[in-house]
């Protein structure tokens, strides 16, 4: 019998290769919201920190000017924090869009996974029948001819 030969073999190497690719584009994407999450804490932590800073100097009773530069800056930074969540917000998207991509891709290539399991076990049925066939059909052979072996054997017996 021909050795198992699976006709979609090639197809089931580049659903391979898209699913890994799809799973390289998940982990940057990944990374990529990590990243904007941690800019997200950064700039709310100088914001906490402006914020922190504008009180002590209200509480000093500093200068109008000093306290209007502190102000901006605050503002400045809330700019940032807003700049930085919306960033996240759409990094998160992007991760939710290449996620589905990455499911879709590895659905694909369990679905072919499955298609060449279940054609390998077909095969496998089919080899073991010819293989019985083989085996009965010699069992067949030595049956119809008894005085072959048996004649065989007897003479060995009265060598002896």
């Amino acid at each position: 019998m021909k050795p198992f030969r699976f006709s979609l073999q090639s197809i089931r190497v580049l659903r391979e290769q898209k699913e890994r690719e799809a799973q390289q584009r998940f982990a940057d994407a990944m990374r990529a919201c990590e990243e904007a999450a941690f800019q997200l804490q950064e700039t709310s932590d100088a914001l906490a920190a402006g914020w922190g800073t504008l009180c002590e100097e209200l509480s000093d009773g500093v200068t109008a000017t000093k306290l209007i530069r502190t102000r901006a800056w605050c503002s400045v930074l809330e700019h940032r924090q807003k700049e930085s969540a919306a960033a996240l917000q759409s990094a998160r998207r992007a991760m939710d869009v290449v996620w589905r991509e990455m499911m879709l891709a590895t659905r694909d290539r369990e679905v072919l996974d499955r298609y060449h399991d279940k054609s390998r076990r077909a095969y496998d049925r089919d080899a073991q029948r010819e293989e019985q066939k083989r085996l009965d059909e010699l069992c067949l052979r030595r049956a119809l001819t008894p005085g072959l072996l048996s004649g065989t054997r007897h003479e060995e017996r009265s060598r002896f």
